[in-house]
């Protein structure tokens, strides 16, 4: 893992770079926090990679996946920033091949972060910026839960649901229904 004063000095270089020509666009303290806070999660996600020789422990993944996470609205921020920057062409969909495993997203961040700290443009840095989040919002859905299998204790492939809800909007009694639902349809709600 970087050291705080190897982190810190990554952070201020790509800081740095992205303010340089950026005529003072990110002098407004919400756009500042917003590339600060952008800068910082992409920063700590290369520390990351570069630590994990392999696939990550999963208490490690789920971790990096929250710190992602905890970013989305100043990610968006920037996102939308980048969109109206003149000579900044951006692209969305699925037009772009995405890396399909972990050795394949390390090796894709690696080189596109060291295109950031090599950029020449400020407006370049921040589409490939742009990149980096993309690539980090790949990892956090990877590690979202999804479905792997479902067994019934019973064995039967009817469960017994139980509903709940209140009878009024205040809290008062609560009423229910039971009903079945096959097995096909309880993976669909999570039982």
């Amino acid at each position: 893992m970087l050291s705080s004063p190897e982190m810190d000095a990554m952070k201020a270089r790509m800081t740095a770079i992205i303010l340089r020509d950026s005529e003072g666009f990110f002098d407004d303290p919400k756009e500042s926090e917003d590339l600060q806070i952008t800068v910082r999660i992409a920063c700590e996600f290369f520390a990351f990679l570069q630590q994990s020789n392999d696939v990550p422990e999963l208490g490690e993944a789920e971790y990096m996946a929250g710190t992602i996470r905890s970013g989305l609205d100043w990610f968006f921020s920037i996102a939308r920033t980048g969109g109206i920057l003149t000579g900044l062409k951006l692209q969305s969909g699925f037009g772009p091949k995405l890396p399909s495993t972990f050795s394949e997203l390390k090796a894709s961040y690696d080189s596109v972060f060291h295109q950031v700290l090599e950029s020449t443009h400020s407006i370049k840095a921040i589409g490939l910026l742009l990149s980096l989040v993309q690539m980090m919002f790949l990892f956090m859905t990877v590690y979202f839960p999804s479905f792997l299998s479902f067994s019934s204790e019973s064995g039967s492939d009817l469960a017994v649901v139980t509903w709940q809800w209140p009878r009024n909007r205040f809290g008062g009694d609560s009423a229910s229904i039971i009903t079945e639902l096959p097995a096909q349809m309880r993976g669909v709600f999570g039982w």
